[in-house]
């Protein structure tokens, strides 16, 4: 691999070193001089263009082959920005701090949140920490952005967005995992004049990962299911392609609309999925402030100087983008990190995402590991701040880590809430390494699982990693979801599995027997579901209605309608701290609101549809530009789908199976089986808008092998990028 500059070039050197004889020693150096820094802009300025082809497959997935790893990122710039530029370009807004300059008041909130942070500053000290290869590959990427803008400019929401940088790319992943590592909580807290205790994610959305060796397949092959739970639209939506070069890069996989590498995939001989895991990342300090002294704080005695700053945010204030207004916001850092000074306190927050710029490093080492032991060593990279990752390849392992940037925490302090910020005994500097952090390595059960739950509960029982063995203060919760007791009862089922059992998990539509939670909510549903008909008399028949329910959200079945929609009635309702904390202490008011949204429910079902038994595929809907298609699955089940006012009453598919890979490894390669909720492209015109919603409503998949013959073969369009 080319890892410098020089050498690429060496041999045009030597044709022009040959003429420096014929030069006085007056122009021989400057001449060598401005050679070696013609043969730098040459390869600043290489051509991938033309050592890349993008091959569309039927679906228009976009499939890249290229010479180097660099000319594959190119090409997946190109096709990215072919197929979304939109939304490639909210990760570069937020990055640079341009987001007011379109959206407004709403984007100055993020502008300001990312210069508190000082993004872009570490980015700039660090941004030679990552590897020359790597960045390499990053700049490649951000040179056909910058093209493409260049001959769209139509499509260009923030003119003074481009021409973008290596460096920008690099930020938009670090504000990426700080907001997924939880720094909009406190943040939001601390400006809202609320005690800025710590928020974590709750568990609910998030996604699904299931995998299993040859002790749980009868084929002997293994299995591995990649299920993230994301927007089906917009900034947090995946983006699928295949990336292929003649330096050992092949994996399809999701990434994000301007992203680098696969996020999460599988490669000829490996593959790893991620779920959101539930660990304290984020921590707050309340600053002692000097009595006397402005914008001074104390510790251990000594009195230090906040950093002061100022954000630049460019807010727009007109529709067309005419009227910017500048607006300067004060920030303050101290030696804790970002810190905001407000009339209850002034508090700093401290979290490893802020910590680290090499996250693209990291993927890309992982996407182009041959083994587990290649795979695992780029974990030591340590700069993803969090997710689980369950892991399967080719030679039969399965591995399942709860992975986070967990600080060292000093004992004595209660790190759920504020921490005093007037001691260094609080000021870690220090992250647990991979190897002391929860995993299991192919437990004797064989298989793994997680669905946003404990990382205590990810295999049998008896491997399970043991809470005991951990230091509270790292911050695991003991969570669980609904999917997680319904993958217990499912697997139990089971000596071993086949292909069909492995779909029949994946594509489960049923609440668990017992305890369902409510998603997003402290509260059990067990009561809802077993109310009295006799406390109720008015809606009796409803309540023998549910009881009766198979707790399955089918496409045709009518109870399902009705769950859903006092569901969310519910939801919205017990969003409110107070009303929440009154259910649960007090059953009858809990039972009385269950009773109430049952009432609500069969009201707005015949108001809408003129009758009470609506089939759960009338009234949730799969849509895109008009097309309507039903659902099956719901609110943190495993085939799982969220819902959002639509229109007539309906709910749409907002979040849940946003992208799905499932992966069989043979013995003569990976079998690979994929689908998007909508389709390869997000532009309205393209046939490929709409073209993959059928498959995903019929819980079917297109084959996605990594074969390139197989692709030129059956390619729709074959093309270089302009």
């Amino acid at each position: 691999m080319k890892k410098c500059l020089l050498p690429t070039h060496f041999n045009t050197l030597k044709y022009y070193i040959r003429f420096l004889p014929f030069l006085s020693m007056k122009y021989s150096y400057p001449f060598l001089l401005i050679l070696l820094l013609f043969s730098l802009q040459t390869k600043a300025q290489r051509d991938y263009a033309a050592n890349v082809e993008i091959v569309r497959d039927s679906f228009g997935v976009p499939h890249i082959f290229g010479k180097t790893d660099a000319d594959v990122a190119y090409g997946l710039g190109w096709a990215t920005c072919e197929d979304d530029f939109e939304t490639l370009q909210w990760s570069l807004l937020a990055g640079k701090h341009l987001m007011a300059r379109w959206k407004g008041k709403d984007g100055a909130i993020i502008d300001y949140a990312v210069q508190l942070m000082r993004v872009k500053d570490f980015v700039d000290t660090h941004y030679n920490d990552i590897s020359p290869e790597v960045r390499e590959y990053i700049e490649a990427m951000v040179l056909s952005v910058n093209k493409y803008a260049t001959l769209h400019p139509e499509e260009v929401i923030v003119k003074k967005a481009f021409p973008a940088t290596g460096k920008d790319v690099v930020a938009s992943y670090m504000l990426s995992y700080a907001l997924l590592s939880g720094i909009d909580g406190p943040l939001r807290r601390i400006a809202d004049g609320k005690q800025p205790v710590v928020d974590m994610k709750q568990a609910g959305k998030g996604s699904n990962t299931f995998a299993a060796n040859s002790k749980f397949t009868k084929d002997g092959n293994t299995y591995l299911d990649i299920n993230s739970h994301q927007p089906l639209e917009g900034p947090l939506s995946w983006y699928e392609a295949h990336l292929c070069s003649e330096e050992g890069l092949n994996i399809v996989g999701g990434t994000f609309h301007g992203g680098v590498t696969i996020f999460h995939g599988v490669n000829e001989n490996l593959g790893w999925a991620h779920t959101v895991n539930e660990v304290q990342l984020v921590d707050v300090f309340q600053l002692e402030m000097h009595p006397k002294k402005k914008n001074y704080y104390m510790v251990d005695g000594k009195a230090l100087k906040l950093e002061t700053g100022k954000a630049k945010l460019e807010v727009n204030l007109s529709k067309k983008g005419k009227f910017i207004l500048p607006v300067w916001k004060k920030t303050w850092y101290s030696i804790y990190g970002p810190t905001m000074v407000t009339k209850q306190g002034t508090f700093a927050i401290r979290l490893g995402a802020l910590q680290t710029c090499k996250t693209i490093e990291q993927y890309f080492r992982m996407n182009k590991a041959k083994n587990f032991t290649e795979w695992r060593g780029a974990l030591d990279t340590m700069a993803a701040a969090m997710m689980t990752f369950a892991y399967a390849d080719r030679f039969d392992t399965i591995y399942c880590l709860s992975n986070g940037l967990v600080p060292q925490r000093a004992e004595g302090y209660d790190w759920k809430t504020t921490v005093p910020g007037n001691t260094e005994k609080t000021l870690w500097n220090k992250f647990y390494p991979v190897k002391d952090l929860p995993q299991v390595l192919n437990p004797s059960c064989g298989y793994i699982f997680n669905t946003n739950n404990s990382a205590f509960e990810v295999t049998c029982k008896e491997d399970n990693p043991k809470p005991e063995n951990f230091n509270p203060n790292m911050g695991y919760k003991l969570t669980k979801t609904n999917r997680s007791r319904r993958f217990y009862e499912m697997v139990k089922n089971y000596n071993k599995i086949d292909w069909n059992d492995f779909l029949k998990i994946k594509y489960d539509i049923k609440y668990p027997e017992h305890d369902i939670s409510m998603p997003f909510r402290k509260l059990n549903l067990g009561d809802f579901l077993e109310l009295s008909e006799s406390d109720y008399p008015e809606i009796a028949n409803l309540i023998s209605e549910i009881k009766k329910w198979d707790r399955t959200t089918n496409a045709k079945d009518t109870v399902a309608s009705f769950f859903l929609k006092a569901l969310w009635g519910l939801y919205e309702e017990t969003g409110n701290p107070e009303i929440e904390k009154k259910c649960l202490e007090d059953a009858k008011y809990r039972h009385d609101l269950y009773a109430k949204h049952i009432a609500k429910a069969k009201e707005e079902l015949i108001r809408d549809f003129g009758k009470l038994n609506v089939p759960y595929g009338e009234l949730f809907v799969h849509e895109r530009g008009g097309i309507e298609m039903p659902v099956s699955g719901g609110p943190d089940q495993w085939c799982a789908k969220y819902p959002q006012p639509y229109k007539n009453g309906k709910f749409r598919a907002w979040i849940g199976e946003s992208y799905i890979c499932l992966v069989k490894f043979t013995k003569n390669g990976p079998e690979i089986h994929t689908v998007s909720p909508y389709g390869a492209s997000n532009k309205p015109s393209s046939k490929h808008y709409t073209d993959q919603m059928k498959l995903y409503t019929n819980n079917q998949t297109k084959p996605m092998p990594l074969s390139k013959d197989y692709w030129y073969k059956h390619a729709e369009n074959i093309y270089h990028p302009k």
